[in-house]
């Protein structure tokens, strides 16, 4: 142990524990590299990467706990901070993206679908994306029936900006909440992942006037057109290059949010949990009747969507996860450009299945119980109504469910208990990884159902084996 301020604060290696869990991060990233060289499918090496972050995670935590002061005073956020860099740099480089992709997708799919169809297009994503959020809040009120969680204690501790912030929430009117989605400054929204809904507004406005330009002044927009373009192809093969890099990151991004929260906290709410995890393998299923009764076979879907589901696990980020989930869905799936485009960037911030439906469902309910509210059908109806319409507009970004479970509970009448619910989101880290999944999950399967109903779906593509493995792609 090197107790110098060098070593503790700036280089962020100051034990032999911290050298050796650092070195066996190595040691993983060698053997991704090695499987790499030998061409392993790139499913097969996320899979490795996600078992071997949680296992390394896992054993950390718990040799570390054993190790008293040395881990939790420095070890631990040492390790943090150098899995972080690997990890979290990673989430940055495609979060960097998600705006330019947003944009530009937008602007794309407006400025070339036939006018006639916008609105059919339009309808039939919200039809599913709310549709299935509805499901998802059913689910979600079933599960705590289930596992007897209406005696769960809500006992625990929020900082008090986070209460400030959910209060602040819970007091805004549901107009409010929507005048605020309208962007005031184009540059502002630019810089920022988390207002996506105003970057959808932003393209589709841009898109709105080049189509009318395209008529009028065809020469006029013939070179802000073709720039658009021109970028567009630029942003994916950037988005390329970066998701090679995914399984290195994969592994960091898994075992930090374990070493970061302990094993210790997951136990303490292990049965909220299960619940929650149990909701959302129930809505896979769901999917799985849905891509069934569209004919299209869950079995291949699930094994071309694998790639793009760990990223959305580990990242906790819809938003960061978007870039790849148009790209997977376009190149690899076989739904159209203009379709995967529309609704997975929809699905990014309207009708998330996990964060906005499944979840705030659950606390909606449970709180419910634990305040003596009188819970009857007319409740579960109104709780169901409240957590579908206001999924719409939640940012796909990590703290993402507090927004949403916080509009669920103003709109039942519960806001004013949201500084209560502290135990729940002190594990928040380890169920976002399941919602967020289930929320870009559900914005394929949305995607691959509108493409069958437009009748462009290439069914041909979709039963090629798999063409995710990066390594190969120029």
């Amino acid at each position: 142990m090197i107790n110098q301020p060098f070593f503790t604060n700036f280089l962020k290696v100051s034990n032999w524990f911290t050298i050796g869990v650092i070195i066996l991060l190595l040691i993983i990233i060698g053997i991704i590299r090695k499987m790499s060289q030998h061409k392993t499918s790139f499913s097969i090496r996320m899979m490795v990467a996600l078992v071997l972050g949680l296992a390394l995670g896992i054993a950390v935590d718990l040799v570390g706990s054993s190790l008293g002061t040395v881990y939790t005073d420095f070890a631990q956020g040492e390790i943090s901070a150098w899995f972080g860099l690997l990890g979290t740099g990673f989430l940055r480089f495609v979060q960097m993206l998600a705006v330019p992709v947003v944009f530009l997708s937008i602007i794309d799919v407006l400025t070339n679908v036939a006018t006639g169809n916008i609105k059919s297009l339009t309808t039939k994503t919200f039809t599913l994306l709310l549709g299935t959020t509805a499901i998802a809040a059913i689910i979600g009120i079933l599960m705590v029936q289930v596992f007897n969680l209406d005696s769960i204690s809500f006992a625990g501790e929020l900082t008090p900006s986070r209460v400030e912030s959910m209060a602040g929430i819970a007091s805004e009117s549901f107009p409010q909440f929507f005048l605020d989605l309208i962007p005031n400054n184009i540059f502002a929204v630019m810089t920022t992942n988390s207002s996506i809904v105003s970057v959808v507004i932003i393209g589709a406005l841009f898109a709105s006037a080049i189509r009318f330009l395209r008529n009028k002044k065809p020469e006029a927009i013939k070179s802000f057109d073709e720039l658009l373009q021109s970028a567009r192809v630029a942003v994916n093969s950037v988005l390329i290059n970066i998701i090679k890099l995914m399984p290195y990151g994969i592994s960091a991004l898994v075992a930090n949010t374990i070493i970061s929260h302990g094993v210790e906290i997951i136990l303490s709410m292990l049965n909220f949990i299960v619940a929650l995890y149990a909701a959302v393998i129930i809505m896979l299923l769901v999917y799985v009747i849905i891509l069934i009764l569209v004919g299209v076979n869950p079995i291949q879907f699930y094994r071309k969507a694998f790639p793009t589901m760990v990223l959305a696990f580990s990242s906790r980020s819809s938003v960061g996860t978007l870039p790849y989930t148009i790209s997977n869905l376009d190149e690899n799936i076989g739904v159209s450009g203009q379709t995967a485009n529309f609704v997975a960037t929809l699905g990014s911030t309207i009708g998330m299945n996990g964060c906005a439906g499944i979840f705030p469902a659950m606390l909606g309910i449970m709180l419910a119980y634990a305040t003596g509210v009188d819970v009857n059908v007319s409740f579960f109806v109104l709780l169901v109504t409240v957590v579908t319409i206001g999924s719409i507009g939640i940012a796909g970004v990590p703290g993402t469910a507090t927004v949403a479970a916080t509009v669920t509970l103003n709109g039942i009448g519960l806001g004013a208990f949201v500084s209560e619910i502290g135990a729940v989101f002190g594990i928040d880290p380890i169920i976002d990884m399941g919602r967020t999944m289930l929320n870009v999950t559900g914005s394929m399967v949305s995607a691959v159902v509108v493409d069958r109903w437009e009748g462009k779906f290439d069914m041909e593509q979709f039963n090629k084996p798999n063409q995710t493995n990066f390594e190969d792609i120029d």
